[in-house]
């Protein structure tokens, strides 16, 4: 079953123009659907999930969500009563794109990936490609561009697909595509296709894709270095826009790219100059992504001529942008979030409640014809409602029993996975402390062998009446020398286990201790100095202030022990030298401030929110558990009773802070 042909007809141009956003055409089709007294139940839902579309552009409310959730319930029951699938298919197409807008991109692409197997099943090539085009939006939008070029490089790649579009359809594949490619700082293949795309464009006879494709275009040759080519595109797109004016948008992105042209010429306080009137444009137009890259390219072309001054008030505009957009974007996903946690439990009520309908009708019909003959079957139906309600409460009770002991589980499984971690810092301190010990053992061992060897040699002199003075004394020599050699390699050795040793039993201690952190400090970096030179890795303990601290020494050497191994395994990885690691420790207001800070990679600012959470980590796959920090953080905040912080931006290093206080009173539990 399915729409019927001239209905389908409607629908699809209907889509033409939601598409092509020809708002006109849009409302004179609804209207007339809406006159129609033939339409289907399932014509009904697809009509409304287009009028609920057509709403988008006004702004996206939770009663509009709601409606969209409605209507995927109603398409899913008319699939489930009529085998109906279409309805169900554009329903889940309309929640996708509200889902989108609410900024939930993975309930969104799992919505269209259900739109986008009935579509399949259907053979509705139109519609598929709708699902794929809005799915490379969504992936867009979350920065998701090597997953967009794996879903749009297939369509790009197949002439017969290509062929089968239309034009509208094959520039905004080609569009994205470039797009994604140019995210991905892949040049060659973005210029390649926006030169493709450039050529129709001077073929056919429409000004707003003329006046964008050379402005796509110019961006590219724009930033490979070819200004006059990229000026030359920028006059089209402007004579372009001057004959047909074609939004406050473009006139915004040609401002932004005219400043780079200046910019990139050297003319910076022209760059600047039009960098400031793209943000006022882009500012009063709402445009925010453009905003945030006219502010950027501002700063960054300020600094580059030394304008300090402007570039500081270009990054403190930035900043506040960015915080503002965080804010909005929090309360929208938090709002978002809260009405489709209600929504799914009012579906979860609602389905209970249909389930149990028809039955209900028909004792509830029952019941009233009874009650006019007997009080007591009216008894009777409180007591089977009583029964209901107790084994409803039953049935919570039991789920609540089972996530309580699945939380048990999980509580098992991550102590296991923290003792594997302590385990495997352990054999590491282990290991590196066995390769130090082999170079002052093996030393001893061959300065005794060498005395060995001579003692044999004299006494066999000795025996043979053959020993000379010159015999004696090379042999005292000898074994003077050796001596000397042993006794320095023994000694060296013997410091070494015992710092080890030191620290072995502060990291098996769980107590309460006065003791110096500049001692635990020294002690750790001795054990893992092999580590530490082994990766060329400079470190700088000058900074370190003596104090006494009455807390316990074994949590602070093993936090010591993580945070320099997190900076060998993520902060130095492929990092060229110098590499360097300081630590510096003073006293503030009753607390020992201690701060160990690299040159490394540094740490993205996406990730910075997320680096104690246990089984997070960047080296998924790659022997990276995503526990280190979190018992980091457990130890400082539990055990040693103080704060954790750290401080840092992709490429710039990484800086933690440790704020413990002086005296803790007895050890956490």
């Amino acid at each position: 079953m399915g729409n019927s042909p001239d209905i389908a007809a409607t629908l699809s141009r209907l889509d033409f123009y939601l598409d092509s956003s020809d708002r006109a055409q849009v409302v004179r089709l609804l209207q007339d659907l809406r006159l129609r007294n033939d339409l289907s139940p399932g014509d009904l839902i697809s009509l409304s999930s287009r009028e609920l579309r057509n709403s988008m552009p006004h702004g996206v409310t939770q009663d509009m969500v709601d409606q969209a959730f409605a209507l995927v319930d109603r398409a899913e029951q008319l699939c489930l009563t009529q085998a109906e699938q279409r309805p169900l298919a554009d329903a889940l197409t309309c929640l996708a794109r509200f889902q989108s807008k609410s900024h939930l991109s993975a309930l969104a692409l799992a919505s269209l990936g259900r739109a986008e197997a009935i579509f399949e099943a259907l053979q509705d090539a139109e519609n598929l490609f709708r699902c794929l085009n809005l799915a490379a939006k969504i992936l867009h939008d979350t920065e998701m561009y090597q997953q967009a070029v794996d879903k749009l490089e297939p369509w790009a790649h197949d002439a017969q697909r290509l062929a089968a579009l239309s034009t509208e359809q094959r520039y905004s594949l080609l569009v994205n595509l470039a797009a994604a490619y140019s995210f991905l700082d892949r040049p060659l293949d973005a210029t390649y296709w926006q030169e493709i795309l450039y050529a129709e464009a001077l073929t056919l006879a429409q000004p707003a894709r003329l006046f964008r494709d050379a402005v796509n275009l110019a961006n590219q040759r724009l930033w490979v270095g070819r200004l006059d080519e990229a000026r030359q595109l920028l006059a089209v797109a402007e004579a372009t826009h001057n004959a047909h004016p074609i939004n406050k948008e473009q006139e915004t992105f040609l401002l932004q790219n005219h400043a780079l042209v200046a910019w990139k010429s050297g003319q910076h306080a022209q760059a600047i100059e039009l960098f400031r009137q793209a943000r006022d444009s882009a500012r009063s137009q709402s445009q925010w992504p453009i905003l945030g890259r006219a502010l950027r390219r501002r700063a960054e072309c300020a600094e580059e001529a030394g304008l300090w001054e402007e570039a500081l008030a270009a990054r403190k505009e930035q900043m506040e942008l960015q915080q503002s957009q965080l804010a909005a974007m929090r309360l929208n996903n938090s709002n978002s979030l809260l009405g489709m946690l209600g929504h799914a439990r009012t579906q979860a009520q609602n389905e209970y409640l249909r389930k149990q309908g028809n039955q209900l009708e028909l004792e509830l019909a029952e019941r009233n014809h009874e009650l006019k003959r007997s009080l007591l079957r009216l008894q009777d139906e409180i007591e089977i409602r009583r029964q209901a309600e107790a084994e409803l409460k039953a049935a919570r009770d039991a789920l609540e029993l089972k996530v309580e002991e699945r939380s048990r589980e999980l509580e098992h499984a991550m102590r296991l996975l923290l003792e594997r971690e302590k385990q495997a810092a352990l054999s590491y301190l282990v290991a590196g402390v066995a390769h130090e010990l082999n170079t002052p053992i093996g030393n001893a061992i061959l300065a005794t062998s060498t005395m060995s060897d001579s003692l044999r040699a004299n006494v066999q002199a000795f025996d043979e009446n053959r020993m000379r003075r010159q015999d004696l004394t090379q042999m005292h020599r000898a074994m003077g020398e050796g001596l000397d050699i042993a006794g320095r390699s023994l000694h060296r050795a013997g410091d070494l286990i015992q710092r080890f040793k030191a620290l072995a039993i502060e990291q098996s201690s769980q107590q309460v201790l006065r003791f110096n952190p500049l001692q635990v400090i020294e002690n750790t970096l001795a054990v893992m100095a092999p580590a530490l030179r082994a990766s060329q890795i400079e470190v700088d303990a000058q900074g370190l202030q003596a104090v006494s601290l009455c807390s316990d020494p074994g949590a602070l050497g093993q936090v010591l022990a993580q945070l320099i191994e997190n900076s060998l395994l993520h902060g130095f990885q492929d990092q060229a030298p110098p590499c360097r690691l300081s630590l510096s420790g003073t006293v503030d207001n009753g607390n020992y401030v201690l701060r160990i800070e690299d040159n490394g990679r540094g740490i993205a600012a996406e990730h910075l929110d997320h680096v104690f959470d246990p089984f997070f980590t960047t080296r998924l796959g790659q022997g990276s558990s995503g526990l280190g920090l979190h018992a980091a953080y457990r130890l400082v905040t539990q055990s040693l009773g103080g704060e954790i912080k750290i401080l840092s931006s992709a490429g710039a290093g990484c800086q933690v802070e440790l704020k413990l206080p002086l005296h803790i009173h007895h050890p956490a539990g």
